[in-house]
């Protein structure tokens, strides 16, 4: 399998050329003496990945199965300053690599050259960093220091297209990827946190596509420029799902797609539910009549042209940017990432990023299993390769030795890590087969 030997090559060349290139600048490892820059990135890197919460016990036996005999009191004495900034070096070189699968996830994402979720998540920091990462308070980022990790995703071929570091009192439209600039024909999904008319009218001039919901509030035109009263018109739909032409947008007047569909009662109330406590909550007031009207409908918008995106198709593909939601999840729930422990903060941090570098290397391996299964479960494929991380620490170092363990593991996650049998359909199975949604919705 070609992407077996992309994979073995990737993570050789973070755990040897580049942990041995990071260090040349931000040396971790000084005088060589037992370990190297490289045994110690595979020995902390592939001993939080089969233990997050590994103790120096626990990585000092990883350390032997890569060939280097320490005692648990030599691992502790690594865990400095320099460890912190060497891990977190070699994170933003880990992340510059792009390993995509060898096969598309479901045909419906064959049609646009890639298909990027954009999202983000916050990890609470150590106080003493809030001058580097400031918090922004609350209940997302709570404390005065808080990074906020922006993740672009390829759903097509399972890449990170770009991550990005950044405090965690940044807006999420302010993130250098949301003005990156993206190849002619892919198509990118987000949410309300990076609703943008001007980005939207860039990227129409580009060629890129874009899916979004439809900010509360914003203007609306016809076609032609004449102011549209879109609520109204909606309440007057006797069509359970409408698509217009309009445009958004008071300067800019962007044309695009205005995609709805009327959810089910129960569905609407819940909404208002949560919106009534949630705008109490922040500003001590009541949501205005027409926008807990507004939770009748779930509204989007998007250029994509009808004859490229059905609107069944659209809310599938806007569905499944609950991906990265759950990307964050498995980081945080398997890989620990935001459980931070240890004396200092230097030892908290150096733990953060060796745990970053850690999920990178899982989201590769997973990338061996066949993509474009439907039946996959993203959740168990990480449970069963954290599980068998310490055979990958024996094997790196020996490319064929790796690439076969690689192939081993290939075989088990499409053999044994399977969805559960449920009654409606996964996000996966819908991208296979998006008329399955109308049954799921009705």
């Amino acid at each position: 399998m070609r992407i077996v030997t992309r994979i073995a090559a990737v993570v050789e060349s973070l755990l040897g050329t580049w942990a041995e290139e990071v260090n040349q600048v931000y040396p971790v490892v000084q005088r060589e003496r037992k370990f190297t820059a490289a045994t110690l990135a595979r020995t902390l890197v592939l001993g939080f990945l089969s233990k997050p919460a590994a103790t120096v016990k626990e990585l000092a036996e990883t350390a032997a199965i890569c060939g280097v005999q320490v005692t648990p009191q030599a691992i502790e004495q690594r865990f400095t300053p320099r460890l912190a900034e060497f891990a977190e070096r070699l994170f933003r070189r880990a992340i510059q690599s792009v390993v995509e699968a060898d096969a598309v996830l479901a045909p419906l994402l064959a049609r646009f050259t890639s298909v990027l979720i954009l999202d983000s998540t916050i990890i609470s920091l150590p106080d003493a960093l809030r001058e580097r990462f400031p918090g922004c308070g609350g209940s997302h980022g709570s404390g005065r220091a808080a990074m906020k990790i922006q993740v672009q995703c390829d759903l097509r071929s399972g890449a990170w297209q770009g991550v990005s570091i950044e405090s965690g009192r940044d807006c999420d439209y302010k993130t250098p990827l949301q003005r990156e600039a993206l190849p002619a024909g892919a198509l990118r999904i987000t949410d309300l946190g990076y609703f943008d008319t001007s980005v939207f009218e860039d990227f129409s001039r580009h060629g890129v596509y874009w899916l979004s919901r439809l900010q509360f509030g914003i203007s609306v035109f016809t076609p032609d420029g004449t102011p549209f009263a879109l609520w109204p018109w909606l309440c007057g739909q006797p069509e359970r799902v409408v698509d217009r032409a309009v445009r958004i947008g008071i300067e800019r007047k962007v044309p695009c797609r205005i995609l709805a569909w009327r959810v089910p009662g129960e569905v609407a109330n819940r909404r208002r539910r949560k919106l009534i406590a949630e705008t109490k909550r922040k500003d001590g007031r009541t949501p205005s009549r027409e926008r807990l009207a507004w939770c009748d409908w779930t509204i989007l918008v998007t250029n994509v042209p009808p004859e490229l995106l059905s609107p069944s198709e659209a809310m599938v593909l806007y569905r499944a940017r609950w991906q990265i939601e759950l990307l964050f999840k498995r980081w945080k729930s398997l890989g620990l990432v935001a459980e931070l422990s240890g004396p200092t903060p230097a030892r908290q941090m150096a733990q953060l990023w060796l745990r970053l570098l850690a999920v990178v290397v899982e989201q590769w391996v997973i990338l061996t299993a066949p993509w474009g299964d439907a039946r996959l479960s993203l959740t168990k494929a990480a449970q069963l390769i954290r599980r068998h991380a310490n055979l990958l620490a024996a094997a790196v170092g020996r490319r064929n030795q790796l690439q076969q363990m690689l192939q081993t593991l290939s075989l088990a996650i499409h053999t044994t890590a399977r969805q559960n049998k449920r009654k409606r359909p996964n996000t996966f199975e819908l991208l296979h087969d998006p008329s399955r949604l109308h049954k799921l919705l009705t």
